[in-house]
């Protein structure tokens, strides 16, 4: 029969335990590590992997062929010409179904007064919403390719096929890279600062003017509260014909 080991006094007190041997320690550090630079490798894995496509929309950008193309002073795209006498203003953002809608089904309608030099479109694209800001500034970078409206179109397509992932940061690459445009000169530009500013100064005019959604839009500064209003524009001026 051996005899009992003596008993270590600190063994009952409580909150206390053994150092552990340093063998156990370093164990211990070494699978911390271990699952660190597994975590590690597989988030890389997964951005690297992540099955994102870019699909353009059928025959993007064909319907603008014609319409005049331009920009604000404050760097907001246009459609028609800076001198039309009507302005339409579309505070839109492309995390909103219904700004998606309008494109669809009311900016159409004002194709052929923009045509004619009566009326000018500017689209304001403010940043709210889920992946709204990135999608601003993907279609300001790529009009700076000369191709926002194409982009514009593009964005609204995948925010109605896509659930997640909608406006990640490859995707909205890939979807440049789609449209021609120069993929490193788009990259940059989205890390810039200059269309960073026209966003903000989107965001600024508007809580200037006190609205609360999107699309808010306006005509000559006066806010629209039925798209009828925006159908009467589409009709000519009484004598304006030959």
């Amino acid at each position: 029969m051996q005899p009992a080991s003596p008993s270590d006094p600190f063994d009952d007190l409580p909150g206390l335990a053994r150092r552990p041997a340093p063998g156990r320690r370093v164990s211990l550090w070494l699978l911390v590590l271990v699952g660190a630079l597994v975590l590690v490798l597989g988030a890389g894995a997964v951005y690297v992997l992540l099955p994102l496509d870019a699909p353009l929309p059928d025959d993007v950008g064909a319907r603008y062929a014609g319409l005049e193309r331009g920009t604000t002073v404050e760097g907001f795209p246009r459609l028609g010409r800076a001198d039309a006498p009507i302005v339409v203003e579309d505070f839109s953002s492309y995390a909103c179904p219904h700004c998606g809608n309008f494109f669809d089904d009311e900016l159409p309608r004002l194709f052929g007064a923009i045509a004619s030099g009566r009326v000018q479109f500017v689209l304001i694209p403010v940043p709210f919403g889920r992946g709204a800001p990135a999608a601003a500034r993907a279609a300001l970078c790529a009009g700076e390719q000369g191709q926002f409206w194409e982009m514009n179109d593009t964005l609204f397509y995948w925010r109605e096929r896509f659930v997640g992932s909608t406006f990640h940061t490859r995707r909205l690459s890939m979807g440049a890279e789609a449209l021609g445009l120069n993929r490193a000169a788009f990259d940059a530009c989205m890390d810039g600062s200059a269309v960073r500013q026209v966003v903000e100064r989107a965001r600024n005019e508007f809580e200037r003017r006190g609205l609360r959604g999107t699309p808010s839009l306006f005509i000559n500064g006066e806010r629209v509260r039925d798209y009828a209003e925006l159908d009467a524009l589409s009709i000519p001026e009484s004598g304006g014909a030959a």
